[in-house]
């Protein structure tokens, strides 16, 4: 009868211990998890120049998912002819509603420089990812017109860190920020006026 109770007793304290040994190897596969997700997210702000999650509204946060397209420097600005701007602002107005997503590239979620490239390439103009590479692969000008491209300084960090795409008298079509959808705005009153970083164009 001990022989059993021992058996029995030993059966029992290694059931526990299988069972404490499991909840560990499960309680460190999330603790992993946890902490890939943390790695990962602190890689991507710090390859995309940004910090994922942060913004002050009704400021701008956009991001990079991915690496920029090099683009040859613009040697002239030649206006975009009426077709080809008329296009641009035609497609960019398919955009309007679509939620605004920190470093999103699809009609799920976008942000500004993904919009930007986005509606440049359905006309066949590849443009970087980012905003600040964006404004560096353009050239500027000063008589902004329909499908050129604002830019915009200071809106979440130091520097160009906003764009948008002009459509006409004094307006936008943009990407603004969380919580917000891409919509028309007035690029040169209110919030974007004040960080106004002039229009530039790309040659077709």
């Amino acid at each position: 009868m001990a022989a059993l109770a021992a058996r029995m007793a030993l059966v029992v304290g290694f059931d526990i211990l299988l069972r404490w040994v499991f909840r560990l190897l499960v309680g460190l596969a999330v603790l992993g998890l946890i902490v890939t997700l943390i790695v990962v997210q602190t890689v991507a702000g710090v390859l995309t120049g940004g910090r994922p999650g942060e913004g002050t509204a009704p400021g701008v946060v956009p991001v990079v998912v991915g690496t920029p397209i090099a683009v040859p420097v613009p040697t002239a600005g030649q206006a975009l002819s009426g077709d080809l701007g008329g296009r641009i602002v035609q497609i960019a107005r398919l955009w309007l509603g679509v939620p605004y997503v920190f470093g999103g590239c699809s009609r799920a979620g976008v942000d500004c420089s993904c919009l930007v490239q986005n509606v440049y390439a359905a006309v066949g103009i590849r443009l970087p990812r980012i905003a600040v590479d964006q404004f560096n692969a353009t050239v500027p000008i000063n008589d902004p017109q329909p499908g050129d491209l604002v830019f915009f300084a200071n809106t979440y960090m130091p520097g160009v860190s906003h764009v948008g795409i002009y459509i006409g008298n004094g307006l936008q079509i943009n990407a603004p920020t969380t919580g917000q959808v891409v919509s028309v705005a007035s690029a040169v009153t209110g919030y974007w006026g004040a960080h106004y970083a002039g229009a530039r164009r790309v040659r077709s």
